[in-house]
């Protein structure tokens, strides 16, 4: 595994049942309005049934929580976490 990239697989789900289009638009509405997703935009791509969460998140709460966000939803195969932690002084 490389440094800062974690990748999930679900070991029941060889190809996505629903399209790509579907998951990311779920992960999003999922991401959409959330407290901690609000000061840390997050994008997302996905290529059958992998998701690629992107972006500079406030705390290691805020990626572990897009990080099950989009492990909860229906057809996501594996995730590839591009998320970075922003370094704070309060944060260190």
């Amino acid at each position: 595994m490389i440094a800062g990239r974690a990748r999930w697989r679900k070991a029941t789900e060889e190809r996505p049942a629903i399209d790509d289009l579907t998951i990311r638009e779920e992960v999003m509405a999922r991401l959409d309005g959330r407290p901690w997703t609000r000061l840390s935009p997050v994008n997302v791509i996905v290529h059958d049934g992998t998701v690629d969460p992107w972006g500079i998140v406030a705390s290691k709460m805020v990626k572990q929580a897009v990080r099950v966000a989009v492990e909860v939803t229906p057809g996501v195969c594996s995730i590839n976490d591009h998320l970075v932690v922003q370094h704070t002084a309060s944060n260190i």
